[in-house]
């Protein structure tokens, strides 16, 4: 699972995406568990 977090990653940093737990944008780097992808 480690590539799509790196990838994930590199979304957040170009600004494409947020990562999110719960409903609540969370550092993809810290972020521990299930995390969903989100469009901005």
């Amino acid at each position: 699972m480690e590539p799509a977090r790196e990838a994930a990653r590199r979304l957040v940093k170009a600004g494409r995406i947020v990562v999110t737990q719960k409903d609540k944008v969370v550092d993809a780097a810290t972020a521990k568990g299930a995390i969903r992808l989100r469009l901005r």
